[in-house]
């Protein structure tokens, strides 16, 4: 049970939490760049080296000439935002051939009433997180577009509203031919064998989305690795459940120390009244200078979605008490939990945030600040990053969480939406409320920083 947290509870000034926060947000920043920003035609050029134009796409570049809007609609992961740079690529503009991308926090109102375009300019605003979609102001600002000679493709996940005008259905490429472009722009390995790119082309066919298959071909053509059945074959020997649980614990425990791993692996043990602890070990678990981790570091995701996959209640209920408690059991099991986490998020978001965050954004000073830093890590994926941003602006709006909201602007989410996070900060900050403190301190660092 979470201790009650007073107003401000949280202190930037306190060196264990500061030095969390810090160290994830230092971790985005090698990682990755802001988000808001501008894709030079150099930039473009090298994402869509291994991009597959799907059947929708011919139609999408006709509605998108004449509409000068184009809103790009369908499930998560589905090749959305290549589509708009694709699509954006097409058109004819006067004023250079950098794309500008747009905060996806910003509302249909904002994007027409408070957004400067330049004319002949081409933007973008991928995963747009806004909750409601104004047909009339979407249909005026295509209009104001027109005649700027401006172009905007915004993507979104979900499926068409009643703006029909603007929005377009997206569907995925074939995903064969996409493996196929993937391996020929990649370039193969000369010492790639002609039998493993042959059975990983029979693995695309059934996976959900390009995302997936682009992965895969990286696998083989850049680094070198095997087509990544390992972990699902290890699953299919149906494992004692002390082995399932050793890899579940380390699943949120990654890279942390024999003897602190071997002490929380014990924790679950207990919750799941599993007797007989035994030294890390099995053919996914390694331990190196004292430090126990995956023998391959994607394994760690894949291990979660077997696990979010093949098992139910009797795992996931101890399993998640136990993640619910790391924060409590020192800063450095705290960030290892939180990346967890943050890559459980991946495949499972609605779960992340009902079980973890929510519960953690109003839970204690440590876990308020494990809750910042899932959204830091998540931050750093660009399939998440939005996601991220709009959890924080969701606990901004509720003085239950705007604590929690504070610290995590100050994360991750400085780095990649800069702009959005500063603002969101500074209203926070002249708020008053239980989070001003926080927002203040958190202004603070990111000023110093600047």
């Amino acid at each position: 049970m979470t201790e009650t947290p007073e107003p401000g509870e949280i202190d930037l000034d306190n060196i264990t939490l500061t030095g969390s926060l810090i160290a994830v947000r230092e971790h985005v920043r090698a990682v990755a760049g802001p988000a808001t920003r501008d894709l030079n035609r150099r930039e473009a050029d090298g994402l869509l080296r291994s991009y597959l134009e799907p059947a929708c796409f011919s139609e999408a570049v006709r509605r998108l000439s004449a509409r000068h809007l184009l809103v790009l609609v369908g499930e998560e992961e589905m090749g959305k935002r290549l589509g708009a740079i694709a699509l954006l690529s097409r058109m004819s503009l006067s004023d250079g051939d950098a794309i500008t991308v747009l905060s996806p926090a910003a509302t249909a109102h904002e994007l027409l009433v408070r957004t400067e375009y330049e004319p002949g300019r081409a933007y973008l605003l991928h995963d747009w997180i806004t909750a409601s979609t104004d047909r009339t102001e979407l249909v005026n600002l295509a209009r104001k577009l027109a005649e700027l000679g401006s172009y905007l493709v915004i993507s979104r996940n979900g499926t068409p509203s009643q703006a029909v005008e603007v929005e377009q259905a997206w569907a995925a490429p074939d995903p064969g031919g996409l493996f196929d472009l993937c391996l020929s722009a990649f370039g193969r390995r000369a010492g790639l064998g002609s039998e493993e790119p042959a059975r990983a082309r029979e693995l695309v066919l059934g996976l959900a989305t390009p995302a997936e298959v682009v992965r895969l071909a990286t696998r083989l053509t850049r680094d070198g690795e095997p087509a990544g059945e390992e972990v699902a074959a290890w699953f299919d020997t149906k494992p004692p459940m002390g082995e399932v649980l050793a890899v579940a614990a380390l699943a949120f425990t990654d890279r942390l120390g024999e003897a602190a791993f071997d002490a929380q692996l014990g924790r679950l043990e207990r919750l799941a009244h599993e007797i007989g602890r035994r030294p890390p070990g099995g053919p996914l678990i390694a331990v190196a200078d004292g430090v126990a981790g995956f023998r391959v570091p994607r394994h760690r995701g894949e291990v979660l979605a077997e696990l979010v996959g093949r098992y139910g209640f009797s795992l996931w209920q101890p399993l998640r008490e136990w993640v619910r408690s790391l924060p409590g059991q020192g800063s450095e099991v705290q960030v290892r939990a939180a990346e967890g986490v943050a890559a459980l998020a991946g495949h499972s978001l609605k779960e992340v945030r009902q079980e973890f965050l929510d519960v953690w954004a109003r839970g204690s000073a440590a876990e308020r600040v494990a809750a910042a830093n899932v959204l830091s890590y998540m931050s750093a994926d660009d399939v998440l990053a939005s996601e991220a941003l709009g959890l924080a602006l969701g606990w901004a709006a509720d003085p239950g969480t705007a604590t929690a909201a504070a610290a995590a602007l100050s994360g991750g989410l400085s780095v990649r939406y800069p702009a959005d996070a500063e603002r969101h900060l500074r209203r926070l900050a002249a708020d008053g409320g239980p989070a001003a403190a926080v927002a203040e301190q958190s202004l603070t660092l990111l000023l110093r920083d600047a």
